[in-house]
């Protein structure tokens, strides 16, 4: 059975409501099933507030995993609780991916953010970020999936974060971020032959 990492901060735990869930497990999988690639198993590595430095501390239970694919998720912490610069993240996430073969690696960037939700939150910032994971990602030679541009080009990108706490992807943005992943795991194995 091929395996899935899911290394990085609340998104990744599918944090629904306050709690993590298996919702965007599900979409994933599901997604991946329905193109014609089942046989998938998760291993779910997703850390509520974690920065990209925290996630660094353990990249080794990442790497350990061995996973067929990693998809790689840091940010959005760093941006709101300001953990990390712009710059200081980059270092990070750069190194965190040299961690693994570039060739399985899919980077996400950070997200946009209901601010009237969530008033310490802020979407230039969050872009800010999302641009210097698309820089490292160039860099580097990975895929990445820039989640702010994806949210923020729709015209009611609220609908993909839950009211809960303007943060977190709503029923939607799980079901949205799943398909994203699939794809990009499908392009991947497509190319692979």
């Amino acid at each position: 059975m091929k395996k899935i990492v899911l290394f990085g901060d609340s998104l990744l735990a599918g944090v629904m409501n306050g709690e993590p869930s298996d919702i965007l497990d599900k979409y994933i999988l599901d997604e991946l099933a329905g193109m014609g690639f089942s046989g998938y198993h998760l291993v779910k590595l997703g850390n509520r507030g974690e920065s990209s430095s925290d996630g660094l501390a353990r990249i080794n239970e990442a790497v350990d995993a061995e996973g067929d694919f990693v998809v790689i998720s840091f940010g959005t912490n760093d941006s709101l609780k300001q953990k990390n610069t712009v710059e200081e993240f980059g270092e990070n996430i750069k190194e965190i991916i040299e961690s693994f073969d570039a060739s399985k690696v899919i980077l996400l960037t950070t997200g946009y953010i209901d601010t009237d939700t969530l008033p310490i939150g802020d979407n230039d910032r969050q872009r800010r970020y999302a641009e210097k994971a698309k820089q490292v990602a160039e860099e580097v030679g990975v895929n990445v999936l820039d989640l702010h541009h994806h949210m923020t080009v729709y015209p009611k990108p609220n609908e993909f974060v839950q009211k809960f706490d303007g943060i977190h992807p709503s029923t939607e943005g799980y079901h949205f971020l799943g398909a994203l992943i699939a794809r990009d795991i499908k392009e991947k194995l497509l190319a692979e032959g």
